[in-house]
């Protein structure tokens, strides 16, 4: 399936059974509520709520999404698994589907079902949308959780889109967090250092092949909507901004143009974030002052709310990115890639390798470390033997308590890269460090060949005697 915008993709998606509809929902902690329900309550993956007839905001939905599904995931990104797949198998599909990906650039065009309604001037009013309150411990109303944020190198000329959280602040300004070091943030810093306005536009509500680029990394220089359309297959088609002339999806549900001006700043926070805490309490951030607004009829406000440990998509994007970037190096005989849901899909991190050499497992542990795909915020990176699956803690545990000698088989980089999203990072001014523990849980090299057996029968008569006793099971 190609969907070419929300609503195809709602469409497409019901038809699997995996959207719930829910009406008259309060945006004051009950659409949150119910969405953790389902997902660590319940325990129903992938499915997203759609709430409509919001008390006080007629003709407006939000769409908590999910893609935490396998085959939402193969749908979306326009791929085919194989029949039994596990895990895995997802992330080495999205790999090689990124891997053989060349940029199509955007197709501009004159108009889009986001400019059915343009507002601009004294006619601006970000308040119109039912931005939700996720918990009571939120610190505002944050319309920006699964969105895209566009903003041009003044330099380069090149475009960025990211997802960097958005808290409304009144009808004409947003506050806008952006953490030290990621490509929106060195953006927006070259025009404040020059004392010059900062262009901002951002899509709220687009298709969620967007949303899986936007909220992960892509290489520098790079645009998103053309890293996007070369796994479309296609141009994402944009319109100009009436205000900005930057790129916004035609077929976006809402969108927004503004600046960010220097020294003008507020409270932003705090919000529930990746690590699962909030982490980042409240601290002066810069705003945007919204001089356009354009969106759909009955537009649909786009949520992504972190619930503890389901975040399955990220998990697969980044491990696929992952796998990818050390493969690029020349990095061979990687049997697979895990960045637990669990560690907010950055700070827990398994590879699994097939070891060649000595001194293998441990040139592959300090790059996997510290390649740009695995280098912010992490914690515990930790290499394991082909033998071990990557994505089953229960593998990895057994790893770690037979393989892995502490006193010789762990090691430590400190000052490494972190965020203030941390919440081991104290100081949330100006010092991002955090340390790592690079962890060998591979069989000794020198070893492989005596190392004792593991219990149970071979893969191969496993295989055999399974396909000839198939009626016990069928």
């Amino acid at each position: 399936m190609l969907f070419n915008d929300l609503r195809d993709w709602i469409a497409g998606v019901e038809k699997m059974g995996k959207i719930l509809r829910v009406s008259k929902a309060d945006r004051d902690k009950e659409m949150g509520t119910i969405y953790e329900i389902v997902a660590r309550k319940l325990k129903k993956s992938g499915v997203s709520i759609l709430f409509d007839d919001i008390p006080g905001f007629a003709g407006h939905r939000c769409l908590f999404s999910t893609y935490d599904d396998p085959e939402i995931i193969s749908a979306t990104m326009n791929f085919s698994l194989v029949e039994n797949y596990s895990t895995l198998d997802v992330v080495r599909a999205y790999k090689e589907k990124i891997r053989a990906v060349s940029p199509i650039p955007r197709k501009v065009v004159e108009t889009g079902p986001v400019m059915e309604n343009v507002e601009r001037g004294d006619d601006v009013n970000m308040l119109q949308f039912p931005a939700p309150l996720l918990t009571e411990f939120d610190g505002g109303r944050y319309l920006g959780t699964d969105h895209g944020v566009i903003m041009k190198d003044p330099d380069e000329g090149w475009v960025n889109v990211g997802t960097y959280r958005m808290m409304a602040q009144d009808k004409k300004s947003i506050s806008l967090f952006i953490s030290p070091g990621k490509q929106g943030q060195v953006i927006r810093k070259k025009y404040l250092d020059r004392n010059l306005p900062c262009p901002v536009a951002v899509t709220f509500g687009h298709s969620p092949l967007l949303s899986l680029v936007f909220g992960t990394e892509t290489p520098n220089g790079i645009c998103e909507y053309d890293y996007a359309g070369g796994i479309k297959g296609e141009p994402i088609e944009v319109i100009e901004g009436p205000e900005t002339g930057l790129p916004i999806p035609a077929h976006s549900e809402i969108a927004i143009e503004g600046y960010c001006i220097p020294g003008d700043n507020a409270p932003e926070g705090p919000y529930p974030e990746w690590p699962d805490y909030y982490g980042s309490s409240s601290r002066s951030e810069p705003l945007v002052r919204v001089k356009s607004i354009m969106y759909r009829n009955n537009p649909i406000l786009l949520v992504s709310h972190h619930v503890r440990g389901i975040c399955f998509f990220r998990s697969l994007v980044r491990s696929a990115l992952h796998w990818a970037e050390l493969e690029s190096l020349g990095l061979r005989d990687i049997k697979g890639i895990w960045r637990y849901e669990e560690g907010g899909t950055r700070e827990f991190n398994v590879i699994s390798i097939k070891q060649r050499y000595y001194g293998h497992a441990r040139q592959i542990l300090h790059l996997f470390s510290q390649v740009p795909a695995g280098a912010y915020a992490g914690r515990w990176d930790i290499v394991v033997d082909g033998d071990i699956d990557p994505s089953n803690i229960k593998d990895v545990v057994w790893a770690l308590s037979t393989r892995c000698d502490p006193a010789k088989d762990i090691s430590f980089i400190e000052r490494a890269r972190s965020t203030p999203l941390d919440p081991l990072v104290f100081d949330k001014e100006k010092n991002y460090y955090n340390s790592r523990a690079l962890v060998d849980a591979c069989i000794p090299y020198e070893h492989l060949g005596d190392f004792p057996r593991p219990i149970g029968a071979s893969e191969e008569y496993l295989e055999e005697t399974y396909k000839k006793w198939q009626h016990l099971w069928a």
